[in-house]
């Protein structure tokens, strides 16, 4: 009787404690539960607060960047020609390369890690490709960022090695050496290899009224002969004052926007100027709300033959074979007739001269034993006869 009790007993007790371990787990469940529940309450309130809270360079604007890889094939011609001496300005190029309403944002100095990746940022969000200038020491420092802005598709060229004026405008071959370095630290970052166009920016720009104005000058021609074009601006948004704001940097780049087709706009990319990222979505969709397509610099349709502002055309040649020479000396006061003259600058024997819209065919006049003090010009019989008076020159317009 005594064994049942005792066996009754432990039972019981048994039945007790998986009782208590059945309600234990149950309560673990139940917290386990309860924690699910509020992580996922707080996942979508941390949304809609989020979606509710947007900052403004996340708007997305009302036209959107033509998807990169659509029609880039289309738009140049990958071989680019090697630039002449005095003739390797890339606005030039831009100019006269075929393109319309095309904007370059481009982006001096970096990679900053405190500026560079939002700026990489922008530019994913609104699908826009750009061409960043880096300095050899800051990608020395930063090589990661050389290397996702080059991923991501932008552009990246050399704009020094050292960052400082001193030492690259020092003379011809150290301004060489900080280009070429600077270069093959690129193509080191590149994933590929892949070697990009050889172009350059000038510390502070090329021209003659900046700081080393008359170096710059002189390396232009540095950079043709190592097979280098150089490019400046004619756009900013102000940013190398780096007090800005983000409403300040949009709004000089409104207030001083040039009149011209296509537009290369410079932006700073140094630790100091977090406004730049904060401002660029916006001046990205004001460039699309006014019609530009933006692009890096290599997407342009290069012309060999280009011509410059400071060209000054050739004097037609006559259309008769037998014109030899683009400088004919007028005939004297008394003397329509237009005479052929040798390209010696000394008088010539007596010539035949060319029908003339006054003098008779049969007419032969031999040319002034005195030459004239300076040569003058002639056109053909089929164009109008220009007849300056005596020692006045005519210059090409």
């Amino acid at each position: 009787m005594a064994g049942s009790q005792d066996f009754e007993a432990r039972r019981r007790e048994r039945l007790k404690m998986q009782h208590k371990k059945r309600e234990r787990e149950r309560r673990i469940q139940r917290i386990i539960f309860l924690i699910a529940v509020a992580f996922l309450a707080f996942l979508l309130i941390f949304n809609i607060v989020k979606c509710a809270k947007k900052p403004d360079t996340d708007n997305q604007p009302a036209v959107t960047q033509v998807p990169y890889e659509e029609d880039t094939d289309a738009k140049f011609d990958p071989s680019i020609p090697n630039p002449q001496e005095g003739r390797n300005s890339y606005l030039d190029i831009i100019k006269e390369s075929g393109e319309k309403n095309h904007a370059y944002l481009t982006f001096d100095n970096g990679p900053s890690e405190a500026v560079t990746p939002a700026i990489l940022d922008v530019l994913r969000r609104y699908n826009v490709k750009a061409t960043f200038f880096m300095n050899g020491k800051d990608i020395k420092d930063n090589p990661y960022l050389c290397t996702r802005a080059i991923e991501e598709g932008h552009l990246v060229l050399p704009l020094s090695k050292s960052g400082n004026s001193d030492i690259l405008y020092a003379d011809k071959t150290t301004f060489m050496d900080e280009i070429e370095e600077t270069y093959d630290l690129i193509v080191e970052n590149t994933p590929s290899g892949e070697k990009p166009i050889k172009l350059y920016r000038f510390l502070g720009g090329s021209y003659s009224n900046t700081s080393y104005g008359s170096e710059k000058e002189r390396y232009k021609d540095v950079l043709a002969e190592n097979g280098y074009y150089y490019c400046d601006w004619n756009a900013s948004v102000g940013d190398s004052n780096a007090s800005r704001s983000a409403e300040q940097l949009l709004n000089y780049y409104k207030t001083n926007k040039p009149s011209v087709n296509n537009l290369v706009i410079q932006l700073n990319n140094k630790d100091e100027n977090t406004a730049t990222p904060k401002m660029l979505g916006n001046l990205i969709e004001q460039l699309l709300s006014d019609g530009y397509t933006i692009c890096r610099l290599d997407e342009i349709e290069f012309i060999n033959e280009i011509k410059f502002e400071d060209d000054k055309p050739k004097t037609e040649k006559d259309d008769d074979d037998t014109s030899s020479s683009t400088d004919k000396p007028a005939s004297t006061t008394k003397a329509p007739e237009s005479t052929k003259k040798p390209e010696s600058s000394k008088a010539p024997a007596a010539t035949k001269k060319p029908e003339s819209t006054k003098a008779p065919e049969a007419t032969k006049k031999p040319e002034s034993t005195k030459a004239p003090s300076s040569q003058t010009t002639t056109q053909t019989p089929t164009k109008a006869t220009l007849a300056p008076s005596s020692g006045d020159e005519i210059t090409s317009e």
